[in-house]
């Protein structure tokens, strides 16, 4: 962890609304990301974003750096949101709203809505657990030891896992390539 960081979780360990803020700048955007591509729903993700940092800010005073880095831990709080979320709600809804300017941009958007709509599908295809490696792996860019802190596996285990996923998910991709 950077000195800077460690300010802050110091700071904010202590009431310091202001270094709590600082640090909810630093990991909103990752935080969103990472719940918002396990829902495809951005008021839900908003929603359990908000709810991961009101969890941090009661956690946080007795939060320990020597276990662990505090993004591991926000996204460890963001994970287990999400999977509570999925076993009160058993179905995901996917987002139809697309603002249309101009024939050319409508061209456009529909076909990144076609892409993320394969990818969604093909990652939907896999076991919660296996899509939120993956996307901590390639759509948050964490390295293997930390992705198997937040999974509470071995770095092996999760190294393993993310080669075998790749593959799977390859053939998830070529299914729905076919369809469309």
């Amino acid at each position: 962890m950077d000195n800077d960081l460690l300010i802050l979780i110091k700071a904010a360990k202590t009431g310091d609304k202001e270094a709590f803020g600082n640090i909810y700048r630093l990991f909103y955007e990752p935080i969103y990301r990472f719940i918002y591509y396990l829902v495809y729903e951005p008021n839900l993700a908003k929603d359990l974003t908000q709810e991961t940092f009101l969890k941090l800010w009661k956690a946080i005073p007795k939060f320990k750096t020597e276990n662990g880095s505090l993004k591991a831990y926000l996204y460890m709080i963001a994970r287990n949101l999400v999977i509570d979320h999925k076993r009160q709600k058993s179905e995901l809804s996917l987002n139809d709203d697309i603002p249309i300017t101009n024939n050319k941009e409508m061209v456009e958007q529909l076909q990144v809505k076609d892409q993320n709509q394969i990818l969604y599908k093909s990652l939907n295809m896999l076991e919660s657990s296996e899509k939120q490696i993956l996307i901590l792996r390639y759509f948050e860019e964490l390295p293997m030891a930390e992705i198997a802190l937040i999974m509470n596996k071995n770095e092996s285990t999760i190294r393993v896992r993310v080669h075998r996923l790749l593959k799977k998910l390859r053939q998830n991709l070529k299914i729905f390539r076919y369809e469309h």
